[in-house]
């Protein structure tokens, strides 16, 4: 099924990157919007169901057309820089100090880090649910209001482990570092380069 809406979602995220290219050389602009319309095609072929929404979803992967403009106008070709996902051209990620922010915050104070994870375009959305989720585990074990029922549950795990209980507490404080460690590895596999905005 197609999405309703595909063409006009297509073609007007592609006008809004020739605007954004409009400055460079027209052979170039030509084949860096070639590239990108076959990359938005493969996406779309992998999709299981085609409607707005996931079409909305690969663009959102893709980035702000300004954004993947001044990636793609470098003098790097665009196949360069790939997604290790699927290893399909994308956009270079660059950051500053939002996604610092997001980095260090995550691990001292989570829900301020995770909610300026959210807020930056420098991770798709797939990688901000997995870091919520990392370290939403220890945020939600650790909050008092859950306490009975992380008694409950973690209780009799916590006796049968004996001495080795304080590795299983120190693990599970460490969910944050390991949710900040998994922005900046996804960051820094997309070749981001730091700078300051």
């Amino acid at each position: 099924m197609n999405a309703p809406h595909a063409t006009h979602i297509v073609e007007g995220y592609l006008a809004r990157l020739e605007l954004a290219l409009a400055g460079s050389d027209p052979a170039r602009r030509a084949e860096l919007l070639e590239d990108v319309r076959a990359h938005i095609a493969e996406a779309r072929a992998a999709l299981t169901e085609e409607n707005d929404a996931a079409l909305l979803a690969i663009l959102d992967r893709l980035g702000d057309p300004a954004t993947v403009a001044a990636g793609l106008a470098e003098d790097a070709p665009p196949s360069d820089i790939r997604d290790s996902r699927n290893a399909r051209p994308i956009a270079a990620s660059r950051w500053g100090l939002l996604e610092a922010g997001a980095l260090l915050l995550t691990f001292f104070v989570w829900p301020v880090g995770v909610l300026l994870a959210w807020l930056s375009r420098s991770w798709d959305r797939q990688e901000k649910v997995v870091a919520t989720l990392i370290g939403g585990m220890a945020f939600v074990i650790g909050f008092p209001l859950f306490a009975p029922v992380v008694g409950v549950v973690l209780g009799p795990i916590i006796g049968m482990l004996g001495g080795a209980a304080p590795v299983l507490v120190g693990t599970i404080g460490a969910l944050p570092l390991a949710s900040a460690v998994y922005l900046a590895v996804r960051l820094g596999r997309r070749g981001a380069a730091f700078a300051i905005a």
